[in-house]
């Protein structure tokens, strides 16, 4: 059935058509639009990323109410705000998957099929689980001047073809071209399709755990995924920027200043200071060592006054409350920072292409995570605690810790967690010790420390499966994601409702597709808050 969609997603009008159009080259070559078509999801994940991480608490805006921070939704006239993902994946990306698909279907580049149909799968699943219903099977059909959109339960059964396509193709190595030809577009792998299949597994993980709250959860099926997915942080998925001008630096780096309206939240600082997991913030032997590496830290000297050192706390790791806005209040230190860097209550980094500048994955030369083996461990965990199997659960559960701080010491050189600082925090009461004693809680928590600053929709997709702070684990009656709180006043007299989705972009579907808006209720002001088929029972 996906051979016939991957077919049919190759010849939209409505954009543009590199084989017909006179101004652009007649037969581009494969690795000339692979690499546009991974380099282009950096950007994806972060623009939306700035209006997802208010939803889920990575950081709060230094306005007073802003809609983000209450829960308001993007509206029909919003153009590209909170709706980038769309607009990449049917147009920027979209083409350049079509043309491989065609082109490599005729010459036999199974292994740019393989790849470019893994993108395809990443982009649905990202862009159902942020979206909800999307044109899908109707997707790039050629004359057509208005596309149905499609449930998100037949788009996940979509996704999950389209992942065993992509395998097929990555292990296919007939063909009348040579087989080593990947190398040259594949920024990611450099070639290796066998990391490729491992990230297609992934996204088969990601498919089916998100339906946790279904009755025919398969937990065993997604065992078996993790299985087959990344195996350690080598196979990681990262997008590569060099920060040698806008194009190619991270869009989190202090050159693009992307988040200097945006500051670390609340729950993201506790959750590291030690407050959140252990009720405090002031035994320094309960502080994660994360929290110097991942956050900013205010100045800790009451320099406008007496100079003296203010009372440290947690170290002077600031922070901001939704909706609450921002302040610079000099006398006290209570200014929480940029994300760039220590101290840094404006960015004055603009536009300065250097590629070690800001800090964490908030550096302009820094690569961007896409999937990586911690957010995969922990998903593993998940399964393994659903079937009731503790032990299994329990080493997952470790294993995710362990390999976040791999990863954060990647993205801090010169600055890694030590032995002895990683060995401590394992040992704290931060981290449960017994297999018996482990909660859902505490692989979520966790969870959510290894995703924060990039995994903005696999985090969402949580909070959502587990309805932000309304699900109890029911080993402590708490709500699983203890102390978040949600701030839901609205402007529209909504009344305490959560977001649980984006409208698509008004560029296309609110100008020439709107009789498809109107039967799924795109057009009803609540709409954003309409729950997803995954989060449902």
């Amino acid at each position: 059935m996906l051979l016939v969609l991957a077919s049919s997603m190759v010849s939209c009008k409505k954009y543009f058509d590199v084989n017909s159009d006179p101004t652009s080259p007649q037969n581009p070559s494969l690795p000339s639009l692979l690499l546009p078509a991974t380099a282009v999801m950096s950007r994806t994940m972060a623009f939306d990323g700035r209006f997802v991480g208010q939803y889920i608490q990575n950081w709060s805006s230094t306005v007073v109410q802003e809609p983000y921070d209450i829960h308001g939704g993007n509206t029909a006239t919003a153009g590209t705000v909170g709706s980038q993902l769309w607009r990449d994946l049917y147009q920027q990306q979209g083409e350049a998957i079509n043309v491989i698909l065609r082109s490599g279907a005729i010459n036999g580049n199974w292994d740019y099929m393989g790849a470019a149909t893994a993108l395809r799968a990443w982009g649905f699943q990202q862009g159902t689980d942020y979206f909800g219903e999307m044109p899908f099977y109707q997707a790039w059909e050629q004359g057509r001047a208005f596309f149905d959109y499609d449930s998100q339960d037949v788009i996940y059964r979509g996704i999950d073809s389209i992942c065993r396509s992509s395998i097929s193709y990555l292990d296919r190595t007939d063909g009348a071209v040579p087989q080593n030809l990947l190398g040259r577009g594949d920024q990611v792998y450099a070639g290796d399709r066998s990391k490729w299949k491992k990230f297609v597994y992934g996204i088969l993980a990601r498919n089916y755990h998100h339906q946790t709250n279904k009755v025919d959860y398969k937990a065993d099926s997604v065992i078996k995924f993790v299985g087959l997915a990344l195996a350690s942080n080598a196979d990681n998925f990262y997008i590569k920027h060099t920060a040698s001008r806008n194009d190619d630096t991270s869009p989190w780096g202090p050159a693009r200043d992307n988040l200097s309206s945006r500051r670390q939240s609340r729950f993201a600082v506790q959750l590291l200071d030690g407050t959140i997991f252990t009720g405090s913030s002031t035994n320094r032997a309960n502080r994660d060592p994360r929290l110097s590496r991942m956050m900013a830290q205010s100045n800790l000297l009451d320099t406008v006054t007496t100079g003296a050192t203010m009372p440290q706390l947690n170290g002077g790791y600031r922070f901001l409350s939704p909706a609450i806005g921002f302040t610079v209040n000099a006398a006290n230190r209570q200014t929480p920072c940029t994300f760039y860097g220590d101290t840094l209550i404006v960015n004055n980094q603009q536009n300065t292409f250097i590629p070690s500048s800001g800090k964490y994955i908030f550096r302009n030369g820094a690569d961007y995570p896409v999937m990586t083996y911690g957010e995969l461990q922990f998903i593993l965990a998940e399964a393994y605690f659903e079937k009731g199997d503790l032990p299994n659960a329990f080493t997952a559960y470790r294993n995710g810790i362990n390999a976040h701080m791999d990863m954060v010491n990647y993205f801090s050189p010169g600055n890694g967690i030590s032995p002895v600082e990683r060995s401590a925090y394992l040992a704290s009461a931060n981290v449960v010790q017994l297999s018996n004693n482990l909660t859902i809680s505490d692989i979520m928590l966790q969870k959510y420390i290894n995703d924060f600053g990039w995994n903005f929709i696999e985090c969402w997709t949580d909070l959502r499966r587990f309805h932000y702070n309304v699900d109890l684990d029911p080993a402590t009656s708490l709500p699983v994601y203890r102390t978040f709180n949600v701030n839901t006043f609205s402007s529209l007299n909504l009344g305490p409702k959560f977001a649980y989705r984006f409208r698509p972009t008004s560029f296309s579907e609110y100008d020439w597709n709107i009789e498809s808006l109107r039967k799924i209720g795109a057009f009803n002001d609540d709409y954003h808050t309409y729950e997803m088929w995954f989060s449902q029972p």
